[in-house]
């Protein structure tokens, strides 16, 4: 019998945390485009931490690898295969493992990409969000519609089947039918997956300064839900499920790293900003490339990189795994949360949660319960109201 049916499942998550320029309402941690030098550091860094976790992931498949920043494609496919081939040798990586790379357009070519997927990488994903300059000019992108067309389509001229691409909504200007224009050209392109973010204007960003200073006009709320159920219903149209919140995919593309999240599975992260949830605790490291690095060097002077370790209690795990399943269009199942828990869903969340069933934000399944796709839009909302507590979910 294969390793992959015998041993736990377990996700990496690898933060490559440069950028040639902030985006304006990005608020994950990342450093400007650095020199070779500081490069050449990071990676050492990167892979003597591989080392470091060599024996306690040896009983686990790694079935995901997820290169996210930042932006991974600043680095070469040299650098990407060396990466991988570290992660191979200090772990046990599934021959159908998902390698995911988060790529800019603004950072690569036909070459580029098509040496990215002779590196290892067999899943691309591709921030476009949006398909119209004006949109790219607001949100301070570094690349141009042509240039997001051209990076699409090189990748499915280099071999990709599995190409995610990132779509927006709600950005300062944007109209609906610039937000459908874009879905349509990115699935003509050939994406089989997509994931669709409105915008959230977080502190600390660009753009919260403009909306403090009241120079951000964003769409007023009426035209931001239309602008995701029209979209819902456009990519339904195209033959994608709506598998979670913001996220659509062909049949059989839906991405198995992000999946890890919201289903409570197991996943490893390395690099500054990184977040693991493994052995039953949550821990994430510091915001400091350069402490991440100094932690790997001889001048190492003692200072621990883990920013947070939580140890996840019983109560907390059973309220994780609702606010993270009920992101997933399949949404609860009672039999597996019996399983889990020891006792039915309904006795503790049935209370909370019949005025939503009442509204139809939440609809009772052959399994389990579920959002509706109007529960979906503020399931936020619902979702504190249910349970007391809030959480980190990496990579939503």
């Amino acid at each position: 019998m294969a390793r992959d049916y015998l041993e736990k499942k377990l996700g990496l998550y690898i933060h490559i945390p440069f950028c040639m320029r902030k985006c304006l309402y990005c608020d994950f941690y990342s450093i400007p485009a650095a020199n070779e030098q500081l490069k050449s550091l990071y990676l050492e860094a990167l892979m003597l931490h591989f080392e470091e976790h060599s024996l306690q992931l040896a009983p686990y498949v790694i079935d995901s690898i997820y290169f996210g920043g930042g932006t991974p494609s600043l680095l070469t496919s040299q650098q990407i295969s060396m990466l991988l081939r570290k992660i191979k040798k200090n772990f046990f990586v599934s021959p159908k493992c998902e390698i995911t790379l988060e790529t800019n357009p603004g950072t690569v070519d036909k070459a580029k990409i098509s040496e990215f997927r002779k590196s290892g990488v067999n899943r691309l994903s591709i921030g476009c969000q949006s398909f119209y300059d004006s949109d790219l000019q607001t949100c301070g992108r570094i690349h141009n519609s042509a240039d997001n067309i051209k990076a699409v389509d090189d990748a499915v001229n280099a071999g990709f089947k599995n190409i995610n691409v990132d779509i927006m909504y709600g950005l300062p200007g944007q109209s609906l039918q610039n937000v459908l224009g874009s879905i349509e050209r990115a699935v003509k392109l050939g994406a089989t997956h997509i994931s669709l973010y409105g915008l959230k204007v977080e502190e600390g960003t660009p753009f919260y300064a403009m909306q403090t200073q009241k120079k951000l006009e964003l769409p007023d709320e009426d035209t931001e839900s239309d602008m995701y159920f029209v979209s819902c219903n456009l990519l339904k149209n195209l033959g994608f499920k709506h598998y979670e919140i913001s996220n659509f995919a062909k049949p059989g593309f839906e991405s198995v790293h992000n999946l890890k999240y919201w289903n409570c599975d197991e996943y490893v992260g390395f690099g500054p900003s990184a977040h693991s949830f493994f052995s039953g605790k949550r821990f994430y490291y510091k915001n400091s490339t350069s402490l991440y690095i100094k932690n790997f060097t001889e001048n190492y002077d003692g200072q621990g990189i883990v920013d947070k370790c939580i140890d996840v209690q019983f109560g907390t795990q059973m309220a994780e795994y609702v606010m993270l399943r009920m992101r997933l269009g399949e949404g609860i199942n009672c039999d597996e949360f019996k399983r889990r828990f020891g006792r039915t869903f309904e006795s503790v969340y049935l209370t909370k949660m019949t005025p939503f069933l009442r509204s139809g934000h939440i609809v009772k399944t052959v399994d389990g319960y579920a959002f509706t796709e109007q529960g979906m839009y503020v399931s936020n909302y619902i979702l504190s109201r249910m349970i007391d507590f809030d959480i980190v979910i990496p990579g939503v």
